[in-house]
This record gives C-alpha cells, structure tokens and sequence, in this order.
C-alpha cells in the first residue's frame, strides 16, 4: 500500500506564513446575513403604523416601511415573509422561532422570556434602541363622562366599573397592578367597539390610533389624563435569529430606531 503523501518542512513553513484563509466579501455576507425573514405584525389596525381593517389583507404602514428600509439598509437581501397574526399566536409563534421577528410590541418580562430585545449592561431594556415612543389613555363614553375621573393614581366611577384592555402583556399588567376589573377585548378595536356599545364604562387605547378616529367616534368619546402607559415600540426578535445573525440584529434594530425618531422629530438620537 502507498505511503500517504508527506509535507515537506518548507511547504508547512509556507502554509503557516500564509496565515488563515478569509473568507471573501460573499461568504461573509452569507455568514452574517439571513436568507429569509419571517415578520409576523399585529392583525389589527394600529394607526398610523399598521392599516387597514381587512385582517386577510397584506400588511401596510409605516411599520411595513420601517421594516424593508431597515432590512435594506443592513446590507443583506433575505427574501422577506409578511403576515398579520393574532397579538397571541405571534408571541406563540416567536417563542417556537417559527417567525424571526415580531414588528412592534412594548417590552415587559413576559416578552423577554421569550425573544430578545436591545439590553443595557445593567439588564434593562434600551430606551435609546426604542422606535417609537406611544402612550395609552383611558377613554370614556363622553354621556358618562362625569361619573368618572382618574387622576393618574386613583380611577373613580360607578361600582362594579369594568375597564377593557385588550391582550397586551403591559397593558393587562396595568389593570392587574391597578387592581381594575377587566373587560378583555380579542385586540384594540374589539376593546374600542365594546366602549362605543356601552358594554364598558371605560377602556384603555392607544393615543396614535385614537387620533385617526373618525369625527363621529371621538365625538362620542373623551380622553382623560394622564396616560396610564407610556413606553418604546421595539421589534422583538426569535433567539434562534439572534443566535445566528446578532450583527445583522443590531443592524435592524439600529435602523429601526433611526426612522421612527425620525417620524416623531424625537430629538434624541439612537444608541450606535
């Protein structure tokens, strides 16, 4: 049987001196980038970042701008994958890393225990990596408007006051933490259309979209202040895409931030 071939000294020498070998711009695009995208975004309307009542229909709004632009501008073409999901199958379907990346959602401890989100070295989230700040008011029917007042500690009105929220984990924590009685709604504009039923006094709603009603609804309806949440939008992302890609993340949620403050004219700048 033949001797297996044996390197001479120089050519190992050689071999050494040439170091390791660097993979070309392509490859390092491929090692950094990934080749789909899978965003799930809210199938309700939540103005102006999310359009349309058609919950069948392709995803539009600012948010659907924000995301192309900010995966755009990261340098990598990944075949991109829209879908509007119930609020709840899409943190079920990011727990599983069955979608990359959840749109837009306020952070909380329910959520981090799921996905990842920009983290400051003293383990909060970072404000400065929010992008889009929104607040969510109490709305009452403007008939029974005086029977209830909130003063940002206290909410008054009649016994047995039910407040609708719909399933948002930072919102549902208020009424939990408030101890309110809760009036669930299945998304914000099923909780808009029970307080315009009168089936509850009261519902907590998101200023932004409550500012595109039509005449007509806000007529019926007034805000009382303060709001009860204020707090960053953030694009939460599958731990499995974090793992894989976090230089392409940090891209994304860098970008992400710099059009949305752009959008409000925030003034504060997002963290490099």
């Amino acid at each position: 049987m033949p001797n297996a071939p044996v390197l001479s000294v120089h050519m190992c020498c050689a071999l050494l001196a040439a170091g390791p070998v660097v993979p070309d711009e392509q490859q390092q695009r491929q090692q950094r980038c990934p080749t789909e995208l899978r965003v799930g975004v809210l199938d309700y309307e939540l103005a102006p970042l999310l359009l349309g009542k058609d919950k069948s229909a392709p995803p539009t709004g600012k948010l659907i701008d924000w995301i192309r632009q900010a995966v755009a501008r990261s340098g990598c073409t990944p075949g991109l994958q829209l879908q509007r999901l119930p609020i709840t199958r899409g943190r079920e379907l990011l727990l599983r890393n069955e979608i990359d990346i959840w749109g837009v959602a306020f952070p909380g401890a329910e959520l981090l225990a799921i996905s990842v989100l920009p983290m400051q070295q003293d383990g909060r989230v970072d404000a400065r990596l929010g992008f889009y700040l929104s607040s969510y008011s109490l709305y009452v029917d403007a008939l029974s408007s005086q029977q209830i007042s909130w003063d940002g500690q206290t909410l008054r009105g009649p016994e047995g006051l039910r407040v609708g929220v719909a399933p948002v984990p930072a919102l549902r924590a208020v009424v939990s933490e408030r101890n309110w009685t809760p009036e669930n709604g299945l998304d914000t504009q099923n909780v808009l259309n029970k307080l315009m039923q009168g089936r509850s006094a009261v519902a907590i709603l998101p200023d932004m979209l409550m500012a595109t009603q039509p005449a007509e609804v806000l007529a019926r309806l007034r805000k009382l202040s303060p709001p009860v949440l204020t707090s960053w939008y953030y694009s939460p992302i599958s731990k499995d895409l974090f793992a894989r890609h976090p230089a392409f993340v940090r891209s994304f949620w860098l970008e992400m931030c710099r059009a949305g403050r752009a959008e409000q004219r925030s003034g504060v700048g997002c963290r490099e």
